[in-house]
Formats: C-alpha cells, sequence, structure tokens
C-alpha cells in the first residue's frame, strides 16, 4: 500500500466552503487575463493583433514588445467596430466586452471577421455565455474577491497552462481582508499596491489559493443580484443615458454605465458622498481625439456600482445623489 505524505493534524486553515457546479471546467487557468492574452499569443505565433484604443494601458504594456504588432482600431456610439479592418493571416483581432453589457457586439464581430480570428475580452463580463470565438478570456477578480487570476477558454490546439503556479497571491491578500473589517479608504493604497504587483507579474499558472477561493463563490446568486440591480438602475436612469443599452438581454455586467444627457452629479462629487467609482481609462486620452466617443467616456462617463453587495437601499441612494435635473 503506498501512503500519502501529505500532512496530518497541526493548526486549521482557512475554512472555504466549495459551492455545487465547476465554473472552472474547461478553463486554462492563469495568474491573470492579461497574461492569458499574452500566453496566447505566444502559443499561436501570432505576428499582429487588433486592439481597441478603449483599453487600459496594462494590457497593451503586457504585449508591447512582444513578436506581435499591435494595431489599433475606433469604436462607434454603439461600441462595434468603427473602422474598416483588413486581418491578415497570423492576425487576430481582440474585441472586449465592455462592462459587461456588449455581448451582442461581441456575437456581431465574430460573424463579421471570423470566429478563428477574434479573441472577445470578457474580463468585464465574467457571467456572458460561451461565445464562439477563438478565445475567450475572463478576469474573476473584478467581480469577487481574489488577489489575482485570469482565466483562457480556447479550443485552439496546443493551448497549456503555464507549468509554474504563481505562488504570491497571499501577499495581495491584506486590502480584500481589510476591506471586510475596515472602510475602503483604509487600505486603497494596498489596493494600488497590489494591482501594481499584478502588472508586475510574469506568465504564471493561477495560484493554489486564487483557484480555491474561486471555488467558494456563490456564482449564481451574484449572477442574480448584479443583473436585478443593474436593471432597477437602468429603470431609473436609461432615458437619460447616452448609451443605448437594452438591459433585458443584459445579465450581471461589471456596472452600470451610465453617460448622462442632462445635468447630473459629477464623479468627484459621488467620491466626496463615498460612492467610489472606477475610471475606465485615464490613459486612453492621449490615444484618440477630444470630443471621440471614448474621449466622452473617459471624462463623462459614470460606472456605477451594481454587484452582489447591494440591494435596493443602496441603488436607491445612487439615483438620489446622481441629482438629475
Amino acid at each position: 500500500m503506498s501512503l500519502s505524505t501529505d500532512a496530518l493534524g497541526g493548526y486549521i486553515e482557512l475554512e472555504l466552503p466549495k459551492k455545487k457546479g465547476n465554473w472552472l471546467a474547461g478553463a486554462v487557468k492563469f495568474n491573470s487575463a492579461r497574461a492569458a492574452l499574452a500566453s496566447l499569443i505566444t502559443q499561436l505565433a501570432v505576428k499582429e493583433i487588433w486592439l481597441p484604443r478603449y483599453l487600459c494601458d496594462s494590457v497593451i504594456n503586457t504585449l508591447d514588445g512582444g513578436e506581435a504588432e499591435l494595431k489599433f482600431y475606433d469604436l462607434t456610439e454603439c461600441f462595434t467596430i468603427k473602422n474598416q479592418l483588413n486581418i491578415g493571416q497570423n492576425a487576430l483581432l481582440l474585441y472586449v466586452n465592455y462592462f459587461g453589457v456588449c455581448t451582442e457586439q461581441a456575437r456581431s464581430v465574430i460573424t463579421e471577421h471570423g470566429a478563428h480570428k477574434v479573441v472577445v475580452d470578457n474580463s468585464q463580463a465574467v457571467f456572458c455565455d460561451s461565445l464562439e470565438a477563438l478565445a475567450t478570456l475572463c478576469s474573476p477578480r473584478k467581480f469577487f474577491g481574489l488577489p489575482d487570476g485570469g482565466l483562457l477558454y480556447s479550443d485552439a490546439p496546443g493551448i497549456k497552462q503555464p507549468e509554474e503556479r504563481d505562488n504570491t497571491s497571499e501577499a495581495r491578500m491584506g486590502h480584500l481582508i481589510s476591506r471586510l473589517t475596515n472602510s475602503p479608504e483604509k487600505a486603497y493604497k494596498k489596493y494600488l499596491e497590489a494591482e501594481q504587483a499584478i502588472a508586475d507579474l510574469p506568465v504564471l499558472g493561477m495560484s493554489e489559493l486564487t483557484e480555491r477561493l474561486l471555488c467558494a463563490v456563490d456564482y449564481e446568486a451574484a449572477k442574480k443580484i448584479r443583473t436585478w440591480n443593474a436593471r432597477y438602475l437602468h429603470s431609473h436612469l436609461g432615458k437619460y443615458n447616452q448609451l443605448d443599452l437594452n438591459f433585458d438581454d443584459i445579465v450581471a455586467p461589471l456596472c452600470y454605465p451610465f453617460l448622462p444627457n442632462v445635468s447630473a452629479a459629477r464623479r468627484e462629487e459621488l467620491i466626496a458622498n463615498r460612492v467610489f467609482l472606477p475610471s475606465y481609462w485615464p490613459e486612453v486620452l492621449t490615444r484618440v481625439e477630444e470630443g471621440s466617443f471614448e474621449w466622452e467616456l473617459v471624462t463623462k462617463g459614470l460606472f456605477l456600482p451594481c454587484d452582489q453587495r447591494y440591494s435596493k437601499h443602496e441603488m436607491d441612494r445612487l439615483v438620489h445623489l446622481l441629482a438629475i435635473k
């Protein structure tokens, strides 16, 4: 009989329930979504990749200097591709499912350019149904309390997970733990440090800690609450929103993207009332023309929280603080 050498006894570790179902099935697990994208491009020997100008620098910086030449395209006000693109041999197009509200646009891009040419970035759309693209990327840490992690779904032959796993996740747990017991302001510096640490990581497999935390996520509950909150906000704000969104078909977005067509509270005023909104992404202004759709999103967009921590009470507070006129 072969005996295991696993430890027995000693102090008890953090207990995390394992939820039923395995939504990680079929995923290649990386330490970040951008690492997954970089690995995909390397493994497929991609020579050219088309990226939207409305994209965070962290993705661009990860790819810059690699074998693939970076090219850029613009967006229309409906989040479709504005340019007529000529995607050559050994080339791919990255389409971002912005805020989790652009699934239909993603399907249109796949239809137009062919599944074999399109990678869908679902970093902001973890709950999106599977799409018939060459590959799909996910970043669950944008939706759940995780120190890192990215997922790659692809049927492309030969796509492998890095043999070496990240073993530094524990060092990026401080802001997550502090958020449980303190105000978000208290650990904001730790959060920024954790984000920078992720950006500095090489391409690695997902840590055992992150994978274990993911298995404890109540995926279905989060999906239900996010969907309800987003649709509730849209019922109050849709007529004031320049973004033409059909929330009857949108499921569990990252946030409620609001580009007001009337006078409303500014981002700074909401932050002063302890409503903390992300900024997507100031660095984009260096790549786009003033007055463009992307410029408007960066300078005027309000990306309102609608996640699983909140209920109707918080959504009503948001609507009130916006002070629509």
